[in-house]
């Protein structure tokens, strides 16, 4: 049978490694359970199993670096999470350009239509946080530099550069892939300040 302070001693530790509170919840649960098995199992001391159980975590809760365009630091386990969330959110925001893209070429009042509501949502999720103090201007200007708006302003130089060598459109606005890369990157900010409002973490350099 486990005590309070052992518990804590628990709760301390996985503290240590920047977990967001859903995951250091789950981790939490584990530990307890695998530390509460071994101890019971194999008749060792708590330091022991406690011992035991960190080794057997030791590869997940390894600090590794977030992104190539992060220099924050964050637990392995936490860092799989996140790309594979962050991957479902890309690829929602490349799909739904691919769409507003092939709708200029069909309808260019619809498109814009499209855009004004897009735009309009990512405004009504920007007076949503500031008015109800759900985010500060400082998190805000963080949020701006997220590693997957880095990469799609990346993106987009490469795209300006390739349209600056090899076609002549005066007008590189005409270019339609630009129209997909402004598309892109307003939906991945409307995703990033939707997960906010859900309080799901979403990382911030």
């Amino acid at each position: 049978m486990m005590e309070k302070s052992q518990f804590i001693e628990i709760e301390k530790y996985l503290k240590t490694k920047s977990l967001s509170s859903a995951v250091l919840a789950e981790v939490y649960d584990h530990f307890v359970m695998q530390i509460s098995d071994l101890m019971d199992g194999n008749k060792i001391s708590f330091t022991e199993a406690f011992l035991q159980t960190k080794a057997n975590w030791q590869n997940e809760l390894k600090m590794v670096k977030a992104d190539l365009f992060s220099f924050k630091k964050i637990a392995k386990i936490e860092k799989s999470i996140l790309q594979d969330r962050f991957r479902k959110m890309m690829i929602v925001s490349f799909v739904f350009s691919l769409i507003v893209g092939t709708v200029l070429y069909a309808n260019e009042d619809v498109y814009l239509g499209i855009q004004a509501a897009l735009i309009t949502t990512h405004l009504l999720f920007l007076m949503y946080h500031f008015i109800f103090r759900k985010m500060s201007f400082s998190e805000y200007r963080k949020m701006s530099f997220h590693p997957l708006l880095l990469r799609n302003i990346l993106l987009m130089l490469i795209i300006l550069s390739v349209n600056t060598i090899f076609f002549t459109t005066e007008n590189l606005w005409n270019f339609p892939f630009n129209h997909m890369a402004v598309t892109f990157s307003v939906t991945l900010q409307v995703q990033l300040l939707y997960f906010r409002t859900k309080k799901i973490n979403v990382l911030l350099t």
